[in-house]
Protein backbone atom coordinates (compact mmCIF):
# COMPACT_ATOMS: atom_id res chain seq x y z
CA UNK A 1 0.00 0.00 0.00
CA UNK A 2 1.41 3.29 -0.48
CA UNK A 3 2.47 6.04 1.94
CA UNK A 4 1.89 8.70 0.80
CA UNK A 5 -1.61 10.66 0.57
CA UNK A 6 -3.24 10.85 -2.90
CA UNK A 7 -2.64 14.47 -4.24
CA UNK A 8 -5.83 15.68 -6.50
CA UNK A 9 -6.18 19.34 -7.82
CA UNK A 10 -9.00 21.32 -7.42
CA UNK A 11 -9.60 25.12 -6.32
CA UNK A 12 -13.20 26.96 -5.82
CA UNK A 13 -12.41 28.43 -9.33
CA UNK A 14 -13.26 25.10 -10.30
CA UNK A 15 -17.34 25.47 -10.17
CA UNK A 16 -19.17 28.22 -11.38
CA UNK A 17 -23.03 28.15 -9.63
CA UNK A 18 -25.80 27.47 -11.84
CA UNK A 19 -23.85 26.26 -14.93
CA UNK A 20 -24.49 22.61 -16.08
CA UNK A 21 -22.40 19.74 -14.67
CA UNK A 22 -19.42 20.47 -16.05
CA UNK A 23 -18.70 23.01 -14.11
CA UNK A 24 -20.38 21.90 -10.67
CA UNK A 25 -19.92 18.97 -9.75
CA UNK A 26 -16.35 18.75 -8.77
CA UNK A 27 -17.47 21.06 -5.44
CA UNK A 28 -19.43 17.95 -4.32
CA UNK A 29 -16.99 15.89 -5.29
CA UNK A 30 -13.99 17.70 -3.28
CA UNK A 31 -16.59 17.94 0.14
CA UNK A 32 -16.91 13.97 -0.31
CA UNK A 33 -13.16 14.12 -0.22
CA UNK A 34 -12.61 16.28 2.48
CA UNK A 35 -14.95 14.14 4.39
CA UNK A 36 -12.90 11.46 4.39
CA UNK A 37 -14.73 9.28 2.19
CA UNK A 38 -12.17 8.99 -0.49
CA UNK A 39 -9.34 7.74 1.88
CA UNK A 40 -5.97 9.44 2.41
CA UNK A 41 -6.59 12.28 0.07
CA UNK A 42 -5.28 16.03 -0.07
CA UNK A 43 -6.63 18.95 -2.38
CA UNK A 44 -4.36 21.29 -3.80
CA UNK A 45 -5.12 24.06 -5.72
CA UNK A 46 -3.60 24.27 -9.36
CA UNK A 47 -2.00 27.17 -11.34
CA UNK A 48 -4.06 28.47 -13.99
CA UNK A 49 -3.60 27.37 -17.82
CA UNK A 50 -1.56 29.93 -19.59
CA UNK A 51 -2.63 31.40 -23.13
CA UNK A 52 1.08 30.42 -24.20
CA UNK A 53 0.10 26.72 -22.77
CA UNK A 54 -2.99 26.54 -24.66
CA UNK A 55 -1.46 27.78 -27.85
CA UNK A 56 0.84 24.00 -27.38
CA UNK A 57 -2.35 22.60 -28.33
CA UNK A 58 -4.92 25.05 -29.78
CA UNK A 59 -4.61 26.92 -32.76
CA UNK A 60 -4.01 30.47 -31.47
CA UNK A 61 -6.37 32.84 -33.29
CA UNK A 62 -9.15 30.11 -31.72
CA UNK A 63 -7.64 30.78 -28.29
CA UNK A 64 -7.45 34.80 -29.11
CA UNK A 65 -11.36 34.67 -29.48
CA UNK A 66 -12.03 32.91 -26.71
CA UNK A 67 -10.00 35.28 -24.35
CA UNK A 68 -11.49 38.23 -26.18
CA UNK A 69 -14.51 37.91 -27.75
CA UNK A 70 -18.24 36.88 -26.57
CA UNK A 71 -19.94 33.74 -27.39
CA UNK A 72 -21.99 30.85 -25.77
CA UNK A 73 -20.48 27.86 -24.58
CA UNK A 74 -22.55 25.14 -21.60
CA UNK A 75 -25.78 27.54 -21.80
CA UNK A 76 -26.61 30.25 -23.84
CA UNK A 77 -25.22 33.44 -23.21
CA UNK A 78 -21.70 35.29 -22.79
CA UNK A 79 -18.78 34.28 -21.51
CA UNK A 80 -17.81 35.72 -18.26
CA UNK A 81 -14.79 36.00 -15.65
CA UNK A 82 -15.81 33.21 -13.85
CA UNK A 83 -16.51 30.27 -16.38
CA UNK A 84 -13.06 31.53 -18.45
CA UNK A 85 -11.34 31.65 -15.01
CA UNK A 86 -13.24 27.57 -14.24
CA UNK A 87 -12.10 25.92 -17.33
CA UNK A 88 -8.50 27.27 -17.26
CA UNK A 89 -7.96 26.06 -13.66
CA UNK A 90 -9.30 23.07 -14.31
CA UNK A 91 -7.22 22.72 -17.72
CA UNK A 92 -4.16 23.82 -15.08
CA UNK A 93 -5.20 21.31 -13.05
CA UNK A 94 -4.13 18.74 -15.79
CA UNK A 95 -0.83 19.81 -16.29
CA UNK A 96 -0.23 19.67 -12.31
CA UNK A 97 -1.48 16.53 -11.95
CA UNK A 98 1.01 15.25 -14.63
CA UNK A 99 3.80 16.68 -12.58
CA UNK A 100 2.76 15.52 -9.56
CA UNK A 101 1.98 12.00 -10.98
CA UNK A 102 5.19 11.57 -12.13
CA UNK A 103 7.37 12.96 -8.84
CA UNK A 104 5.01 10.66 -6.78
CA UNK A 105 3.55 8.01 -8.74
CA UNK A 106 -0.49 9.02 -9.08
CA UNK A 107 -2.55 12.08 -8.74
CA UNK A 108 -6.14 13.20 -10.17
CA UNK A 109 -7.45 16.68 -10.96
CA UNK A 110 -11.32 17.21 -10.62
CA UNK A 111 -11.46 18.31 -14.32
CA UNK A 112 -14.60 17.79 -16.69
CA UNK A 113 -15.02 19.18 -20.30
CA UNK A 114 -11.78 18.14 -21.96
CA UNK A 115 -11.86 15.32 -25.10
CA UNK A 116 -14.13 17.29 -27.48
CA UNK A 117 -11.91 20.22 -27.33
CA UNK A 118 -10.21 20.06 -30.96
CA UNK A 119 -7.25 21.96 -32.08
CA UNK A 120 -9.48 24.90 -33.25
CA UNK A 121 -12.97 24.56 -31.98
CA UNK A 122 -14.14 23.16 -28.68
CA UNK A 123 -16.75 20.89 -28.82
CA UNK A 124 -19.76 18.66 -26.66
CA UNK A 125 -19.10 21.60 -23.45
CA UNK A 126 -15.33 21.38 -23.93
CA UNK A 127 -13.45 24.30 -24.61
CA UNK A 128 -10.13 23.28 -24.12
CA UNK A 129 -8.30 20.09 -24.36
CA UNK A 130 -6.59 19.69 -20.74
CA UNK A 131 -5.48 15.75 -21.78
CA UNK A 132 -3.71 17.17 -24.64
CA UNK A 133 -2.03 19.97 -22.39
CA UNK A 134 -0.78 17.13 -19.65
CA UNK A 135 0.30 14.71 -22.50
CA UNK A 136 2.93 17.08 -23.82
CA UNK A 137 3.34 18.03 -20.06
CA UNK A 138 4.60 14.41 -19.56
CA UNK A 139 6.48 14.05 -23.06
CA UNK A 140 9.02 17.05 -20.97
CA UNK A 141 10.21 13.68 -18.93
CA UNK A 142 9.33 10.34 -20.54
CA UNK A 143 9.28 9.19 -23.65
CA UNK A 144 5.85 7.70 -24.33
CA UNK A 145 2.47 8.38 -22.71
CA UNK A 146 -1.13 7.06 -23.18
CA UNK A 147 -4.71 8.13 -22.94
CA UNK A 148 -7.41 5.69 -21.43
CA UNK A 149 -10.64 7.47 -22.11
CA UNK A 150 -13.81 5.66 -20.71
CA UNK A 151 -16.08 8.28 -21.15
CA UNK A 152 -19.60 7.62 -22.45
CA UNK A 153 -18.35 9.67 -25.74
CA UNK A 154 -14.92 9.06 -27.87
CA UNK A 155 -12.35 11.37 -27.91
CA UNK A 156 -12.10 13.18 -31.14
CA UNK A 157 -10.87 16.39 -30.06
CA UNK A 158 -7.50 14.31 -28.56
CA UNK A 159 -7.40 12.39 -31.44
CA UNK A 160 -7.87 15.78 -33.32
CA UNK A 161 -4.72 17.33 -31.48
CA UNK A 162 -2.56 14.31 -30.74
CA UNK A 163 -3.34 11.48 -33.06
CA UNK A 164 -0.48 11.97 -35.12
CA UNK A 165 1.65 12.12 -32.48
CA UNK A 166 4.09 9.28 -32.35
CA UNK A 167 4.85 9.41 -28.80
CA UNK A 168 1.04 9.21 -27.67
CA UNK A 169 -1.11 5.76 -27.37
CA UNK A 170 -5.21 6.61 -27.33
CA UNK A 171 -7.46 4.05 -26.17
CA UNK A 172 -10.95 4.60 -26.10
CA UNK A 173 -13.99 2.78 -25.33
CA UNK A 174 -17.09 4.11 -25.74
CA UNK A 175 -20.92 3.05 -25.33
CA UNK A 176 -22.21 6.18 -27.61
CA UNK A 177 -21.37 7.23 -31.24
CA UNK A 178 -21.17 10.73 -30.48
CA UNK A 179 -17.54 12.13 -31.57
CA UNK A 180 -16.04 8.91 -33.05
CA UNK A 181 -12.97 8.63 -34.64
CA UNK A 182 -11.29 6.50 -36.82
CA UNK A 183 -7.70 4.85 -36.28
CA UNK A 184 -4.76 5.51 -38.44
CA UNK A 185 -2.03 3.77 -36.52
CA UNK A 186 -2.76 0.72 -35.47
CA UNK A 187 0.34 0.46 -33.25
CA UNK A 188 -0.56 3.81 -31.22
CA UNK A 189 -4.68 4.09 -31.75
CA UNK A 190 -7.43 1.56 -30.01
CA UNK A 191 -11.25 2.42 -30.59
CA UNK A 192 -13.77 0.43 -29.47
CA UNK A 193 -17.95 0.59 -29.25
CA UNK A 194 -19.32 -1.53 -26.62
CA UNK A 195 -23.36 -2.73 -27.28
CA UNK A 196 -22.72 -5.44 -24.62
CA UNK A 197 -22.41 -4.80 -21.27
CA UNK A 198 -21.25 -8.04 -20.41
CA UNK A 199 -17.96 -7.41 -22.85
CA UNK A 200 -17.24 -3.63 -21.59
CA UNK A 201 -14.69 -4.81 -18.49
CA UNK A 202 -13.04 -7.28 -20.81
CA UNK A 203 -12.84 -4.26 -23.93
CA UNK A 204 -11.10 -2.28 -20.92
CA UNK A 205 -8.71 -5.15 -20.14
CA UNK A 206 -7.69 -5.15 -24.07
CA UNK A 207 -7.29 -1.16 -23.78
CA UNK A 208 -5.21 -1.55 -21.15
CA UNK A 209 -3.01 -4.35 -22.81
CA UNK A 210 -2.61 -2.08 -26.08
CA UNK A 211 -1.25 0.80 -23.80
CA UNK A 212 1.73 -1.80 -22.47
CA UNK A 213 4.67 0.18 -23.87
CA UNK A 214 3.28 3.68 -22.52
CA UNK A 215 5.80 5.36 -19.80
CA UNK A 216 2.90 7.47 -17.95
CA UNK A 217 -1.18 6.67 -18.35
CA UNK A 218 -3.74 10.09 -18.39
CA UNK A 219 -6.84 8.35 -17.60
CA UNK A 220 -10.29 10.18 -18.40
CA UNK A 221 -12.87 8.65 -16.18
CA UNK A 222 -16.74 9.12 -17.20
CA UNK A 223 -19.17 7.80 -14.98
CA UNK A 224 -21.62 8.87 -17.87
CA UNK A 225 -21.20 5.19 -18.91
CA UNK A 226 -23.34 4.14 -16.01
CA UNK A 227 -26.94 2.78 -17.01
CA UNK A 228 -28.58 5.22 -14.95
CA UNK A 229 -26.39 8.43 -16.00
CA UNK A 230 -27.32 8.19 -19.43
CA UNK A 231 -24.81 5.53 -20.36
CA UNK A 232 -25.42 1.69 -21.56
CA UNK A 233 -28.08 -0.52 -20.13
CA UNK A 234 -26.52 -3.27 -17.95
CA UNK A 235 -23.00 -1.27 -17.03
CA UNK A 236 -23.54 -1.07 -13.34
CA UNK A 237 -22.16 0.52 -10.03
CA UNK A 238 -20.15 -2.78 -9.64
CA UNK A 239 -19.22 -2.72 -12.94
CA UNK A 240 -17.54 1.01 -12.74
CA UNK A 241 -16.18 0.00 -9.44
CA UNK A 242 -14.27 -2.77 -10.89
CA UNK A 243 -13.31 -0.76 -13.72
CA UNK A 244 -11.73 1.69 -11.71
CA UNK A 245 -9.64 -0.53 -9.50
CA UNK A 246 -8.85 -2.18 -12.76
CA UNK A 247 -7.42 0.65 -14.16
CA UNK A 248 -5.58 1.83 -10.69
CA UNK A 249 -4.09 -1.10 -9.98
CA UNK A 250 -2.67 -1.66 -13.87
CA UNK A 251 -0.64 1.48 -13.58
CA UNK A 252 0.32 0.27 -9.86
CA UNK A 253 1.72 -3.38 -11.12
CA UNK A 254 3.78 -1.72 -14.16
CA UNK A 255 4.72 0.88 -11.72
CA UNK A 256 4.57 3.87 -13.93
CA UNK A 257 2.72 7.24 -13.31
CA UNK A 258 -0.99 7.60 -13.29
CA UNK A 259 -3.30 10.44 -13.28
CA UNK A 260 -7.39 10.94 -13.70
CA UNK A 261 -9.53 13.50 -14.25
CA UNK A 262 -13.50 13.05 -13.93
CA UNK A 263 -14.80 13.31 -17.27
CA UNK A 264 -18.32 13.18 -17.92
CA UNK A 265 -21.49 12.46 -15.21
CA UNK A 266 -24.31 13.99 -15.88
CA UNK A 267 -28.06 14.09 -14.46
CA UNK A 268 -29.57 12.83 -17.55
CA UNK A 269 -30.48 9.21 -16.10
CA UNK A 270 -32.38 11.27 -13.06
CA UNK A 271 -29.45 10.99 -11.08
CA UNK A 272 -28.61 13.91 -8.64
CA UNK A 273 -25.61 16.01 -8.76
CA UNK A 274 -24.34 14.62 -5.34
CA UNK A 275 -24.81 10.87 -6.85
CA UNK A 276 -23.14 11.61 -9.67
CA UNK A 277 -20.32 12.56 -7.34
CA UNK A 278 -20.47 9.52 -5.82
CA UNK A 279 -19.84 8.23 -8.77
CA UNK A 280 -16.77 9.87 -9.35
CA UNK A 281 -15.81 9.31 -6.12
CA UNK A 282 -15.11 5.62 -7.08
CA UNK A 283 -12.07 7.10 -8.93
CA UNK A 284 -10.22 8.94 -6.32
CA UNK A 285 -10.63 5.67 -3.93
CA UNK A 286 -9.27 3.64 -6.39
CA UNK A 287 -6.40 5.99 -6.81
CA UNK A 288 -5.87 6.48 -3.66
CA UNK A 289 -5.72 3.05 -2.84
CA UNK A 290 -3.26 2.32 -5.80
Amino acid sequence: MPTAPLTVFYSPAYVVEGRMETVTKAKLVAKLIESGKAGEVRLQAPKLATRKELELIHDPEYVRRTFEETGAFLEVGPWSLPLLNSILASTGGMRDAVNEALRTGRSGSLSSGLHHARRRSGNGFCQFNGLALAALEALKKVKTVGILDLDAHAGGGTFDILGEDPRVYLADITVNSFDSWEPTNSARHFYHEVRDPQSYLGQVEDALHFLGPVDCLIYNAGMDTYEKAGGLKGITKDIIRKRERLVAEWARRRKIPHLFALAGGYKWGGLSLEQIAELHLETVQAFAQS
